[in-house]
């Protein structure tokens, strides 16, 4: 009995280092957000976890500008190139 109540504090620290990691590997999607580019709106569109395709958006990679955005001021950290293209319904972001 003695041995199993000194390796309790071993165990606790093995059984804690094993949840901080599957904390860490939780998913945690990146926020993506694209600006409407019809002329003279300022529209913004929530693109996390939603995958480019026919039936979503496109980034038009010929075109030099910035397709998405990642972070909720909508300004920083360039997420995809190209111009953004909208082609079904997308949910409107909430800054």
């Amino acid at each position: 009995m003695k041995s199993i109540t000194k390796m309790l504090p071993a165990l606790g620290l093995v059984f804690g280092a094993t949840l901080a990691m599957a904390m860490n590997f939780a998913n945690n999607p990146t926020e993506r957000y694209a600006e409407d580019p019809a002329p003279g709106t300022e529209v913004w569109y929530d693109l996390t976890d939603i995958t480019p395709g026919p039936s979503t958006y496109q980034c038009d990679e010929e075109v030099d500008e910035t397709c998405s955005h990642m972070d909720s001021n909508f300004l920083s950290n360039e997420v995809e190139e190209g111009e953004f293209i909208k082609n079904g319904s997308l949910p409107l972001a909430t800054p």
